[in-house]
């Protein structure tokens, strides 16, 4: 039997909190997937404290920064565990935490090429900000082939 492979890009929201429902009640009890949510996170500048007075000052801010950091990666873990008990198994229901390396969408389009994911499950809201900004969706399915994208209003 083929395991279907799903990607869910996750960030914390409410409509992402539809999405964990959507799994939930598409792929419950069956044994044939697996579910990978996702979160790129922007990285945190280095800053030299020793510097000066001034860059210690920041200490505070990086601080707060990182622990927010810490708290998105609980987040996944609280995700993930919410699937597994409403219906998938432990060893279904995964997560990658990384650094962002790129845009949001080409973080997403990497990760479902380089592991054969089938299966995408997007939220509504996913978007990049400001006035010339291109919606992560349009990126990533006008990019992306042969895949089944699902996008939960």
């Amino acid at each position: 039997m083929a395991i279907e492979k799903i990607l869910v890009p996750y960030n914390f929201s409410a409509q992402e909190e539809k999405a964990l429902d959507f799994i939930v009640r598409t792929y419950a009890n069956r044994d044939d997937v697996q579910v990978t949510l996702f979160n790129a996170y922007t990285s945190l500048p280095t800053v030299d404290m020793q510097a000066g007075p001034e860059m210690a000052k920041m200490k505070m801010g990086l601080a707060r920064l990182s622990d927010e950091i810490r708290e998105k990666e609980a987040g996944l873990k609280s995700a993930k565990e919410f699937l597994v008990r409403n219906g998938l198994k432990d060893d279904q229901v995964d997560y990658i935490f990384k650094e962002k390396e790129k845009s949001t969408a080409d973080e997403i389009i990497y990760t479902v090429s380089k592991h054969h994911y089938r299966v995408l499950v997007l939220s509504r809201q996913l978007k990049v900000g400001g006035l010339f900004g291109r919606s992560i969706h349009t990126k990533v399915l006008s990019t992306l082939k042969n895949i089944t994208a699902c996008i939960v209003t």
